[in-house]
């Protein structure tokens, strides 16, 4: 669990990137603050289940939480995963998580 300083409360980012990834898509924005926040949205259009969509959440942000050291300070993401990503392992998301955080420079 992302301490609470670490969460981005209000979901929302007036300027910032878009990407759409197989698996997820990614909002990132610039903060005034000196540390990461991050968010992670899930739609029920992904399942109805409740209990899918938080077993979706924790996956994503423990891939988050392994390489939180190495992530640039200073930025707020939003991740709204797919319903692609339900059927993924922890792995393979934190490849694509990696691989799109190494293409903007976003680790150290």
């Amino acid at each position: 669990m992302l301490k609470r300083e670490y969460r981005l409360t209000f979901g929302s980012i007036n300027k910032g990137k878009n990407f759409k990834l197989p698996l997820f898509n990614l909002r990132i924005g610039e903060n005034p603050l000196e540390i990461n926040r991050f968010a992670f949205i899930i739609s029920k259009k992904v399942d109805a289940r409740a209990t899918e969509r938080n077993a979706l959440r924790r996956k994503v942000r423990s891939c988050i939480e392994e390489i939180f050291d190495n992530i640039k300070p200073g930025n707020d993401f939003i991740f709204y995963p797919s319903a692609l990503a339900k059927d993924k392992d922890r792995a393979e998301i934190l490849e694509e998580i990696k691989r799109i955080f190494k293409e903007n420079n976003l680790l150290k």
